[in-house]
């Protein structure tokens, strides 16, 4: 193999070396605001809910974690108070997904929290987030708290609820 064939070593391990040292987002960080629409067309941004505890869940309709996942936010979410309980943002990898799937989904999972479509994954790669589903707890001013990969139960929600600020 020439020098030619060796090329894309060096553009591919700089790549490596940039998301290696950026990294997923981490406790005490500034959540990145995001507007994006929802299944009905409204945008919502995340600023919108400052002040409130936020758990930012991307996912996919054709994962099979996200699917198991689906219904135990949905579980936790109904037990929450519109004032003061924990908002719930799912935002579907749409660029990775179809639309059509993606609310045969929120309506099979009978999900009543705001789904949102991240359309060209840009929230998604602001959230540095590498696999799905991907969920972001955020304190009340807008800080990492905790980033989980995998799917969580209702269980795990709740604890991690009870013990943020």
């Amino acid at each position: 193999m020439g020098t030619r064939g060796w090329q894309w070593l060096v553009p591919a391990l700089a790549l490596l070396l940039v998301t290696c040292a950026l990294g997923a987002l981490g406790k005490g960080d500034v959540a990145p605001d995001f507007a994006l629409e929802d299944l009905s067309g409204k945008q919502v941004r995340l600023s919108d809910f400052h002040g409130r505890r936020v758990l930012v869940n991307f996912w996919a309709s054709w994962c099979p974690p996200c699917r198991a996942e689906l219904p135990e936010l949905q579980a936790f979410y109904a037990t929450q108070t519109a004032d003061d309980g924990l908002v719930i943002l799912a935002i579907n990898t749409l660029d990775q997904d179809d639309e059509t799937a993606v609310r045969d989904m929120v309506s099979s999972a009978g999900l009543t929290f705001p789904v949102l479509l991240d359309r060209d994954g840009k929230a998604y790669g602001a959230y540095r987030a590498s696999a799905l589903p991907t969920s972001i707890f955020m304190d009340r001013e807008g800080r990492v708290y905790l980033v989980q990969v995998g799917s969580m139960s209702r269980r795990f929600i709740e604890s991690i609820v009870k013990e943020m600020p």
